[in-house]
């Protein structure tokens, strides 16, 4: 089977945080923890649905992840209709989208140093 279609989130995740270290790139997602209500991730506000990831370099990326079957929650919608609105770079990434090299790409366009890919 194709490994696009059999990536978890949390593979893709790490796969992303690597690569963004690899690039300097500062990183931040925030974990959710099990409590006896099930998984929460504690925020105040409307944190619910904010972004998996906030990447930034040059720029700032907010990243919702999902695996191959996956699509965002409305939350999650609303968070990135929102960013966007207000200018900023914000969207999806799937398994499908590090196999194309988008997610690379994305990444390199904000780096702020040379540093190679290590492969």
């Amino acid at each position: 089977m194709n490994a696009a279609l059999t990536m978890s989130e949390d593979d893709l995740l790490g796969t992303v945080l690597d690569m963004a270290s690899t690039l300097g790139i500062r990183t931040a997602h925030f974990r959710a923890a099990q409590t006896t209500q099930g998984w929460r991730t504690p925020v105040q506000g409307d944190g619910k649905g904010w972004p998996d990831l906030v990447l930034v370099g040059a720029q700032v990326l907010y990243r919702e992840l999902k695996s191959a079957r996956g699509g965002p929650s409305k939350e999650q919608g609303m968070w990135l209709a929102a960013l966007t609105r207000a200018g900023q770079d914000a969207g999806v990434w799937q398994p499908a989208d590090l196999r194309s090299g988008r997610i690379l790409a994305e990444l390199r366009a904000i780096r702020t140093h040379t540093e190679a890919v290590r492969r």
